[in-house]
């Protein structure tokens, strides 16, 4: 539908209410005058009709017919008025215009009927006397006794009024046309007073909207236009601060995504692209400027990277997920995903961040063949050494007392070195599998206690009592040896750093989603500094404790990666002097 101008929207609206109200006032005027006209011409021939009857009062009405007569008509053409005189039964002994011997009776007539009644009787109509339309007006003539003598009647002409009334009609139409017309200009200035400028604010607003902020809305004369212009005016300062805050902050964003080395992409709840920078668009393979509004399907060509995209629109929560992009060139990408919040704190989509380790998984590749290698190198030799060690340390040999000594420390350093190499081929062996491994439905009580015992022997030479709290019906989908590795370097941990006449708790409990195994003790605790690198590969605690207690500093590495395999996850929690607490969280396979 075609918009309209204001301006032709309230000018005809003007045009209609004026000309209304110049006709109601027309109209007004016009039956003003005409009423005030027959006033006037009734008032006239009353009066005539009582004069009349004032001059035939002394007549003898039956006798002197004759006189009445001649009076009327000598009267009547002295003051061009028609009268007639009507006696109670209806005849006229008295007329103006015509012999009374002509004139039938006029006992009919609704003027006449009146008077004889005894009150003043007035009508309007054609007399087919005069060939005209009349105004008559009879008047009683009534003796002492206030008994109707007869009935005194007047009449003249409506052509006069009538020509007066067209003559006046003329004249106020002609004042109506031109008042119109008055009028009419005057709206039309008026109105355009009143659009003329709502139109230069408009231009106004466009330019504003365009972005043009210099030019400024002037003032107006009326108090709410000039209120308007001020708004405008004062809107447009506001849009300027506003954009060019809301570029630099663009500006800065846009820079430091394009500076970041992990690739974001924001996405809606529609699975249509936000936004995404240069690094994601590297990655992915495609053009970042081309993609904005796109449907994620038809942009990402990856099922495992459109699977995590809904999984984490669907789950509502943070997601982090490893996985390889087979395309032309295999690459190995992080993914970690969360929410996307408004304002409002309302979700309204994802963000994804993808970070390319395909060179760091290869590195650590590397890392870990040259570490298996190296470690399977050494294996050989640190087995001879040892073996021609223990060789001359048998009893077959009389060794000086120093000679003896330095073999025993070379046996010692020996051992430690093995140790190393084993727990190295360990952590090998957990990084190759890349976290699958076999598991089956074990009882975790027999998996504890296993372990417990296997560590008896170090406990009983400190006088430390371990103890076991687990329910027997507690079975889990585990791997039972490497569970049972983790948890024997827990308890090993444990008793290692706790002081004699201690105790150690291993606690297993099932919670709603994941079994959690708790391995307590009261020993020396660890430093709050230390807690997040100390499952880290070799990190000690206490350089110079740990080198006398012994351990190669590869057991919490291990106890991590087992857990890992099991899709768990481990924590720490202590205070210096009062104990630490390793927990571990295996979870619960979901029934089918």
């Amino acid at each position: 539908m075609k918009k309209k101008h204001l301006f032709w929207l309230l000018l005809p609206s003007y045009w209609i209410l004026i000309a209304g109200a110049i006709l109601v006032v027309a109209l007004y005027a016009f039956h003003s005058m005409q009423n005030l006209y027959f006033q006037a011409l009734e008032k006239d021939i009353l009066t005539r009709a009582t004069l009349l009857s004032e001059q035939i009062k002394d007549f003898h009405l039956q006798d002197e017919t004759a006189q009445i007569d001649a009076l009327c008509k000598t009267v009547g053409s002295s003051s061009q008025t028609r009268f007639t005189i009507v006696l109670p039964d209806g005849k006229v002994v008295g007329d103006s215009n015509k012999k009374v011997q002509e004139i039938e009776p006029h006992d009919d007539r609704p003027e006449i009927r009146m008077a004889l009644a005894g009150d003043p009787g007035m009508d309007t109509r054609f007399s087919r006397t005069v060939r005209q339309d009349m105004m008559y007006i009879a008047v009683p003539l009534k003796n002492e006794n206030q008994e109707t003598l007869c009935a005194v009647r007047a009449a003249l002409p409506m052509t006069d009024i009538e020509k007066e009334l067209d003559a006046m009609t003329v004249r106020v139409l002609v004042v109506s046309v031109l008042a119109g017309i008055l009028a009419m200009v005057v709206c039309v200035i008026m109105v355009r007073r009143i659009t003329y400028p709502l139109r230069g604010m408009g231009q106004a607003a466009r330019r504003f909207a365009a972005g043009d902020f210099i030019q400024r809305v002037p003032r107006q004369q009326a108090l709410e236009l000039d209120e308007l212009a001020e708004s405008l005016n004062t809107m447009s300062e506001q849009l300027d601060k506003t954009l060019t805050t809301l570029n630099e902050q663009r500006n800065e964003q846009n820079a430091v995504l394009s500076s970041m080395d992990e690739g974001v992409l924001a996405i809606d709840k529609k699975e249509r692209i936000i936004h995404m920078n240069r690094v994601a668009g590297e990655i992915l393979g495609v053009d970042h400027h081309k993609v904005k509004r796109e449907i994620v399907q038809q942009v990402i060509r990856y099922a495992n990277l459109q699977e995590f995209i809904k999984a984490l629109l669907g789950s509502q929560r943070a997601i982090s997920r490893d996985m390889a992009l087979i395309g032309d060139v295999e690459k190995q990408i992080q993914v970690r995903g969360t929410v996307l919040w408004d304002a409002e704190n309302a979700a309204i989509g994802a963000l994804v961040v993808l970070r390319d380790v395909t060179q760091l998984r290869h590195l650590e590749t590397v890392r870990s063949d040259f570490v298996a290698n190296v470690s399977h190198e050494l294996k050989t030799p640190i087995t001879s050494i040892k073996g021609f060690v223990e060789t001359l340390l048998s009893d077959d040999w009389n060794h000086e007392p120093n000679i003896l000594r330095f073999l025993e420390i070379i046996s010692q350093q020996a051992g430690r070195l093995n140790n190393i190499i084993d727990d190295l081929l360990t952590l090998s062996r957990l990084e190759q599998k890349e976290g699958h491994v076999m598991t089956e439905p074990a009882k975790l009580q027999s998996v504890i206690e296993t372990a417990i015992y296997l560590c008896q022997l170090q406990a009983g030479k400190k006088q430390i009592k371990i103890d076991c709290i687990c329910p027997e019906d507690l079975e889990l989908e585990i791997n039972a040896p490497l569970l049972e590795q983790a948890l024997v370097n827990l308890i090993i941990n444990a008793v290692k750093y706790s002081e004699e006449n201690k105790k150690v708790l291993v606690l297993a409990e099932k919670k709603e989603s994941v079994v959690s195994i708790y391995v307590k003790d009261e020993g020396f605790g660890i430093e709050r500094k230390h807690l997040e690198r100390l499952f880290e590969r070799f990190y000690r605690v206490d350089t110079a404790r740990s080198r006398k207690l012994g351990g190669t500093g590869l057991g919490l590495s291990i106890v991590k990666h087992i857990v890992q395999a099991h899709d768990g996850t481990i924590r720490v929690e202590s205070k210096l002097g009062s104990g630490s607490t390793f927990t571990i969280d295996l979870p619960i396979p979901k029934e089918h």
